[in-house]
């Protein structure tokens, strides 16, 4: 009897009020589609990891520390539904991984996160909501005339919402001891009023000894009610003669019966002359609050030495060879959890 009220004095004290204050999120998403592609040349049905959203896994959490401050973190893994392994090889937590502090200054985060340009343009102006093949989600990539998503070692801030605007900073550390430093410094606003989404942001890195690469972008969106208009202008502008790449998508949802309607016309261009037309069209009917069915389909129309592609969340389709004109029909289901 003695060690089990020794037991119980020692759980009484334990601060269970402190617990209390903070909370832990697990969350995610699973979302595969059988998918028809064509790269212009080849023919093949596959099974892809999400033809709307990437199959993910994350935790998030938030404490209170007192005085309007409030520690947080991220940690989201991808996962392709397909074999059930990661989708990178190389990073586990390759979709954020970040920890920070939040209060009334702002909120500061450290780790890997989403760029200024991402997160206050393209994500928002986006109207295949950057997941659908044939819609924003192709501009970006590791080629050195493509823009930058995610930023590896990075110091962010953004600014606490005021009056619809928000603002962004973020300097991303190369971690190069000798050579260009690979450094990335990001700038970005934001501005929501009602129906109307405004963004606009800037990046550059030191890539190469000679010179800076610019990446920059702006973006719009408005509800009229029965449908949305987004529209938006993002450029790669690396250091080199031929080089510079630009892409235009202008897009419209729609409600059709319970579900929506999305369509998006894309131009792609790079210095060189290479051009390439892009046009898609999505579907997606909820079955529930977190369950819904989708199918989509995207083209695109490359000139005689244009070579884009189109990227889902879950897939890239590369044309076959210069020219070529890739497609692709999918259908699918993801369900929120």
């Amino acid at each position: 009897m003695q060690y089990k009220f020794v037991a119980a004095a020692l759980l009484a004290s334990i601060p269970f009020a402190a617990v209390a204050q903070s909370s832990v999120t697990m969350y995610g998403i699973a979302d595969a589609a059988v998918a028809a592609e064509n790269d212009g040349s080849n023919k093949v049905v596959k099974l892809n990891n999400g033809g709307r959203s990437s199959s993910r896994l994350g935790f998030r959490g938030t404490e209170d520390l007192g005085g309007g401050l409030n520690a947080l973190f991220n940690l989201e893994s991808g996962i392709d539904l397909t074999t059930g392994q990661s989708s990178s090889t190389s990073t586990f937590f390759n979709r954020r991984a970040i920890v920070g502090l939040k209060g009334g200054f702002g909120t500061v985060t450290l780790g890997r996160e989403y760029s200024p340009i991402d997160s206050l343009v393209a994500s928002p102006s986006d109207i295949m909501e950057l997941s659908f093949a044939g819609g924003s989600l192709s501009a970006f990539g590791s080629a050195r005339n493509r823009l930058t998503r995610r930023l590896d070692n990075s110091i962010n801030y953004k600014t606490p919402l005021f009056n619809g605007l928000v603002g962004s900073l973020a300097y991303a550390l190369g971690e190069q001891a000798t050579g260009p430093s690979k450094d990335l410094l990001g700038l970005g606003v934001n501005y929501s009023n009602g129906s109307l989404i405004l963004g606009a942001a800037y990046q550059t890195s030191k890539r190469v000894a000679a010179g800076d690469d610019k990446e920059y972008a702006v973006g719009a969106g408005y509800n009229f009610g029965a449908f949305d208009v987004k529209a938006n202008y993002l450029v790669s502008d690396p250091d080199g003669a031929n080089i510079k790449f630009e892409q235009f998508n202008l897009g419209a949802s729609v409600g059709l019966g319970s579900g929506r309607l999305y369509a998006n016309l894309q131009q792609n261009k790079i210095e060189s002359g290479a051009k390439g037309k892009g046009f898609a069209v999505a579907y997606a009917y909820p079955l529930s609050k977190r369950t819904s069915l989708y199918t989509s389909y995207a083209t695109l129309r490359n000139n005689a030495i244009g070579q884009f592609g189109m990227e889902s969340s879950g897939t890239k389709l590369a044309p076959a060879a210069l020219g070529t004109d890739p497609s692709v029909f999918a259908v699918g289901v993801r369900h929120l959890f």
